[in-house]
């Protein structure tokens, strides 16, 4: 194999089995050679100056990269798809989503290309071997087309996962906002809200709860609250605590609390925390979707009472 080869396969192969027509022409390959081998199969064209090795899986990830090598630098995955390569969301989107300098956009009919004023050349990353908005941007960006619950779950995900602080994202939306940038709108408040709780939860059901009695007019819950006795022997973590009315809640989820141990264990530490005086509430997921004014009303007389 000559070293031309060998070289072209290699940067192939560090890309899913695709390359750019430039790289061709770095590894020493002539134009004219790459589109003879186009014409007998050896390479596919999947866009213009962009080429699959023959025979290489045709999978969403390379679809992925293949977007984002044809587009003008920089250029990244974005929005959604972003979003599920840092693992924000599980939701793989099919749809490509493909971010780009304003006025340098490509006409794409399988992909989607998002033009920015403010995108610069550090806020692309590599994410499994494909350049992708860095996460902090990503989830900014998402609130121009995801709609609202989206955003905050992949917010809260982020946090979690440590992806980003909410701080960061104050940051971010502070170097991009201006009038008529999209996201934003949707993104500050959730971030806002974050802010003024200064904790981050570890469950999408917890931040559900979060976001049922946020509206209430009472302090914020404690998150994760540790209970000890007056010994300072550990009685357990619980996921919510009004330490001033002696109210610890717990958010049930059947994958969490319903097996035979974890039902054992959650029952012993609800009595201890009684036999301190404390009273622990419970509430499920389908309570707090189904019925989240109820859960309200019961904060509220914790609070009245």
């Amino acid at each position: 194999m000559h070293d031309r080869e060998r070289l072209l396969t290699s940067t192939a192969r560090d890309q899913r089995g695709i390359f750019t027509l430039a790289q061709g022409l770095a590894c020493g390959f002539p134009r004219t050679t790459i589109a003879d081998r186009v014409a007998r199969g050896v390479y596919e064209s999947i866009y213009p100056g962009v080429y699959g090795m023959a025979g290489s899986d045709d999978s969403w990830n390379r679809r992925a990269l293949a977007a984002v090598l044809s587009s003008v630098a920089p250029a990244g995955t974005s929005h959604r798809t972003a979003a599920f390569l840092w693992g924000m969301t599980s939701l793989r989107p099919e749809d490509i989503e493909v971010v780009t300098v304003r006025h340098r956009r490509l006409s794409r009919e399988d992909f989607t290309v998002h033009e920015s004023k403010d995108l610069i050349s550090s806020d692309i990353v590599a994410v499994d071997g494909i350049p992708t908005t860095t996460a902090v941007r990503t989830v900014v960006d998402l609130g121009a087309s995801a709609p609202p619950w989206l955003v905050e779950r992949c917010l809260d995900t982020g946090l979690r996962k440590k992806l980003f602080t909410a701080w960061q994202v104050r940051c971010f939306i502070a170097r991009v906002a201006r009038p008529g940038r999209t996201g934003v709108g949707t993104i500050r408040p959730l971030v806002e809200e974050r802010l003024a709780w200064d904790t981050v939860t570890e469950s999408d059901l917890e931040d559900l709860f979060r976001s049922v009695v946020a509206p209430l007019p009472f302090p914020a819950p404690d998150v994760q609250h540790r209970l000890l006795e007056p010994t300072g022997e550990f009685v357990g973590r619980f996921d919510f605590a009004y330490p001033q009315r002696l109210a610890l809640i717990e958010t049930d989820s059947e994958g969490w609390h319903m097996d035979p141990v974890s039902f054992q264990r959650d029952r012993e530490k609800q009595n201890r925390a009684h036999s301190l005086g404390w009273t622990v509430y419970r509430f499920t997921w389908r309570q707090l979707i189904d019925d989240p004014q109820a859960v309200r009303d019961i904060i509220t007389k914790i609070w009245t009472n």
